[in-house]
């Protein structure tokens, strides 16, 4: 009975605010925001680490952080205050996913990815890179274009 206990460790209060918006956010309910945050929802509004094979990187502000949210629809990673600045205010439409383009775009935060979710992700990685490498080689005749 009670209250159920919150389903992660607790945030510090100041990881509950947004801290390095580029635009100022006139209608973000703060409370609602923290509410998310506290509850496991939503990623904290973490400081920016340094690249230390733990951290990840936000595609968005290109900061690394312990952990991201990721997309519903496509499961890429974005950090809480990007994920802010993209939502539409209420007078404005849905949004889509920046990644995959996938209508009303939403976020989960599943907290830390495995070493097997990071290795998966390298893999992904390096494939998507020696794609376009070999495209590159392709179109360019297997010179080197400079730009």
């Amino acid at each position: 009975m009670g209250n159920a206990a919150p389903r992660g460790p607790a945030v510090e209060e100041r990881l509950t605010q947004p801290r390095r918006l580029v635009r100022q956010l006139s209608d973000l309910d703060s409370d609602r925001l923290r509410r998310l945050i506290r509850s496991g929802d939503l990623a904290p509004c973490f400081d920016a680490a340094e690249e230390d094979g733990r951290a990840v990187e936000c595609p968005i502000c290109f900061h690394f952080y312990p952990s991201l949210n990721r997309s519903k629809c496509c499961g890429k990673g974005i950090c809480t205050e990007c994920f802010l600045q993209l939502m539409p205010s209420k007078a404005s439409k849905a949004v889509h996913c920046p990644f995959c383009k996938t209508a009303a775009y939403a976020v989960e935060y599943r907290g830390a990815r495995t070493l097997s979710e990071k290795k998966l992700q390298r893999e992904e990685e390096q494939s998507v890179y020696e794609g376009a490498t070999r495209i590159h080689s392709k179109n360019a005749g297997g010179h080197i274009l400079l730009p």
